[in-house]
């Protein structure tokens, strides 16, 4: 089943859902009805577009109807909003000013253009951002004859529109008024727009700014000169003054560039910086530490986090945070220690982040003596993230703690562990007296392939709390996002599972429909005999000698009667018990029939048979999968690996599991150690770039990626996720070469055809 199709099942599951949600759209309460229209944005489902239109006509000073209605992304709904952009009160007209900036359309264009003049400044505000979004070059001009706009605010609008549109002719026209402009938020947004835009010929203004008095405008006009890509001596040589300068913002923002261009030796002023009496230039130190790539910045984050005020402690830990890695174990357990806070829950992130297995007894420990909500919070994310079955009971316990956030954090941190197997765990929490923690655990089930859940949120959704109904809607919108993931994401296989499983009788008419029609243009076939029905024949009785006895289990099974296979091999079993192959075989069965304990203990009894029975080994791994063991899945897979190392289809799988325990770097190994025995296809390099992907490796991924597409060029979700890291990578103009590439490659009914042909809309403006 395709994943479109997927989609089209859970929009039937939602049905009772989601018309609960349309009949929210015209309650009293305005907090229910803006929820309602946000989920069923995120969800999606084109029959919430008419309900929408209607609401936005009747509840006029609703913003989220627009909004939700260019979530959905309906051609059809572009129309209504544009007569209700004529026609609708003051109050919502510059909501749909906003929800107009989703739709790459002329006429809404044109709209917007004629938003800006309109006597309302909101309307105009929200023109002006909606213009921006869209970066459409026919608006620059009407975008330029705004700077003469008194509202300031309106004013800084439209120069973040045109920093959007990147269009070289506003360049005079900002110079112009930074020139003469005597506000100093104007003058540092103009600054700001002018690096934005990349015209070189703002370099003289950019440098008169550099001596402005206003210390903002200095430090925008240094990040603006690096970003207009001028050769680094010449950016050095204006930069380089400002490596000393008393503010500490422009002190920093010079610093940073510096680092970035290249050819200057920091060490010394980094030295001076870090020894210096005024704390906040040591502060400063930290913040350059926490984005610039240099030999010394780890070293001297270390010594940061030495200094006795807070603050500077503060961004030391930060730094530390966005540059550590496993050889600083040690140092991050002995940041748990520290009196302030916010250096404790920097270390618990990043802990978390590293996934340092050893940090668990410390963690745990800390969850019991401290106090502060936030860092015991983090403190079970982060043992989700690290994903340790040793965090498990403490997880498991936190479920009951007194403090509702830990309690919600605990639901999806075991939803990050034990996937499937959690389900059973988290069913109860859809009691619990908070509401985001029952939102959570329901979020979760169904991203677990439990669907059931959705009874429990239609319940919800009846309630009689205004806050329960809310909580509800707000899952149901999550939910929507889930579905919306469906086609790209390799790890909600337990609800693409789950879903096409469903019977949708909609799509099943329309499968009808179709058989119909085709029936009505065939011949029709000639009426068969009624043939009266025959009397069931009397039963045999068994033979008695093993191979007649094995003949007759196997005929059963050649038939694709496994029903009567499964009887007749352990009728075989009771006489001779300790028959390898007839015990192998009764687990197959018991495993093509869905009796997993039965499949378990059957391939156990080969192993006993037999201790190197690789299948058995693997056989077990999968059915502990099935059944949510997914740490015994992993141990009997690896063993197997032991037995025989070059079994690639095993290792592929373990590869899987991990990929399903968000163990990262264990998928990738796995991966890469099955590619030496088999050539890679292009599935499990999918599977390997989507790991590298997760593990910060966008190189790799890239690399991986490619070779996928090599292998299968018609796969959408291959093109999107890679033209996504080439755009992370600032390799923009490659993914704009890529995806179009795509169009002519991908099949045009292709569900991922559209998000490939938005992605390249967004990309070409």
């Amino acid at each position: 089943m395709g994943n479109h199709s997927l989609r089209q099942n859970g929009f039937w599951l939602l049905k009772p859902c989601t018309r609960k949600l349309i009949g929210f759209l015209s309650h009293q309460d305005s907090r229910l009805r803006g929820e309602g229209a946000r989920s069923l944005g995120k969800i999606g489902d084109p029959e919430a577009v008419k309900p929408l239109i209607e609401a936005l006509l009747q509840e006029r000073q609703d913003e989220q109807m627009p909004l939700a209605l260019a979530e959905i992304g309906d051609p059809q709904a572009l129309q209504p909003l544009l007569d209700a952009f004529k026609e609708a009160d003051r109050e919502v007209r510059p909501n749909i000013a906003l929800a107009l900036g989703a739709f790459h359309d002329r006429k809404a264009v044109d709209a917007l253009i004629e938003g800006l003049s309109d006597l309302d400044p909101n309307v105009r505000f929200c023109s002006i951002s909606s213009l921006g979004r869209l970066k459409d070059s026919s608006a620059v001009s009407h975008l330029l004859g705004c700077l003469g706009e008194n509202n300031e605010w309106i004013f800084l609008n439209v120069v973040d529109a045109l920093a959007r549109l990147g269009a070289h002719r506003a360049t005079n026209p900002l110079v112009a008024f930074y020139l003469k402009e005597r506000n100093e938020r104007k003058r540092s947004a103009i600054i700001t727009a002018l690096g934005a835009i990349g015209d070189l010929t703002s370099v003289p203004t950019l440098t008169k700014a550099l001596r402005d008095t206003d210390d903002r405008v200095k430090a925008n006009a240094v990040e603006s000169l690096v970003r207009l890509g001028l050769p680094a001596e010449k950016a050095l040589v204006l930069i380089q003054p400002f490596l000393k300068h008393p503010n500490n913002r422009v002190r920093g923002n010079a610093m940073v560039a510096a680092a970035n261009l290249g050819g200057v030796d920091l060490t010394p002023i980094m030295r001076s910086m870090l020894e210096d009496p005024d704390k906040w230039i040591r502060a400063t130190l930290g913040y350059v530490l926490s984005v610039i790539d240099h030999e010394k910045a780890l070293e001297m984050s270390i010594e940061l986090l030495k200094d006795e005020d807070s603050d500077v402690r503060k961004n030391a830990a930060l730094a530390l945070a966005n540059r550590a890695r496993e050889a600083q174990t040690e140092l991050l357990v002995r940041m748990l220690s520290d009196k302030i806070p916010f250096v404790k829950l920097q270390a618990v992130i990043t802990l978390g982040r590293l996934r340092i297995v050893s940090a668990v007894p410390w963690l745990v420990k800390m969850l019991k003596t401290d106090r502060n909500f936030k860092i015991r919070s983090a403190v079970i994310t982060s043992l989700g993230r690290i994903g340790d079955r040793s965090g498990i009971p403490t997880l498991q316990n936190a479920l009951r703690d007194r403090d509702s956030r830990v309690r919600a954090n605990a639901v999806e941190s075991l939803e990050e562990v034990l996937s499937e197997a959690g389900i059973n765990i988290l069913r109860p929490m859809l009691r619990d007296s908070d509401n985001r923690t029952r939102s959570n655990a329901a979020k979760a089930l169904f991203r677990l392939g439990d669907v059931e859940v959705l009874q429990e949120l239609e319940k919800m959704l009846a309630d009689s709390e205004t806050a329960t109904r809310i909580s509800a809607a707000y899952v149901l919108g999550q939910i929507g996002l889930a579905l919306r993931e469906i086609e790209t994401s390799p790890l909600l296989s337990p609800l693409k599972n789950s879903l096409a499983q469903i019977k949708n009788p909609e799509a099943e008419a329309v499968a009808a429909l179709e058989k119909k029609a085709a029936q009505a243009e065939a011949p029709a076939p000639e009426p068969a005999a009624v043939v009266p029905p025959a009397s069931p024949p009397p039963e045999k009785p068994l033979p008695e000698d093993k191979e007649s006895l094995r003949r007759l289990f196997l005929e059963h099974f050649q038939e694709s009667r496994f029903e009567e296979a499964l009887v007749g091999v352990n009728n075989f079993l009771k006489k001779f018990p300790h028959d390898l192959m007839a015990v192998f075989f009764a687990g197959n069965l018991n495993f093509q029939l869905n009796r997993i304990d039965d499949a378990i203990a059957n391939f156990s009894k080969v192993i006993e048979l037999d201790p190197f029975h690789v299948q058995a080994h693997s056989n077990i791994g999968i059915a502990c999968y099935r059944s949510g063991k997914l740490q015994e899945a992993i141990d009997y897979f690896k063993k197997a690996l032991q037995l025989k190392p070059d079994l690639s289809v095993i290792r592929f799988n373990l590869a899987s599991l991990f990929l399903k325990a968000n163990r990262w770097e264990d998928a990738i190994r796995q991966f890469e150690e099955g590619f030496k025995y088999q050539e890679p296809n292009a599935r499990n390099l999918t599977n390997m770039a989507f790991a590298c992907q997760k593990n910060g490796d966008f190189e790799k991924a890239a690399q991986a990626y490619a070779r996928a597409l090599e292998l299968d060029g018609r796969d959408a979700g291959i093109y999107y996720n890679l033209a996504l890291i080439l755009v992370k990578s600032g390799k923009k103009a490659d993914a704009v070469q890529l995806l179009q590439r795509s169009l002519s490659e991908v099949p045009e009914n292709s569900p991922g055809l559209k998000n490939l042909r938005d992605l390249l809309e967004r990309l070409k403006v």
